[in-house]
């Protein structure tokens, strides 16, 4: 009888502890899963503040808006390659 008791004891204390094990390991997912998003966002807003607007740029050429393509693209090869 005793015996019995012992044995089912250990398997319920076994069902317990892979329960909480499991618990656990879905929560460990979880929490990764929401560090991951936050570093993204993080990296996101770095990178968005690191982008040169448009006027910045015609600035940095000298050009104006009414420039044409191929003369932005012969001073931006200019300022480039020092021609």
């Amino acid at each position: 009888m005793a015996g019995r008791l012992l044995g089912q004891l250990l398997v319920m204390g076994g069902a317990v502890v892979s329960r909480a094990v499991v618990q656990a390991y879905r929560q460990a997912i979880v929490n990764v899963q929401r560090t991951r998003a936050a570093q993204e966002a993080v990296n996101g807003i770095r990178r968005a503040s690191k982008a040169m607007t448009e006027q910045e740029a015609r600035q940095i050429l000298g050009i104006s808006e009414k420039t044409s393509w191929e003369e932005i693209m012969q001073v931006a090869t200019r300022m480039l390659f020092r021609l």
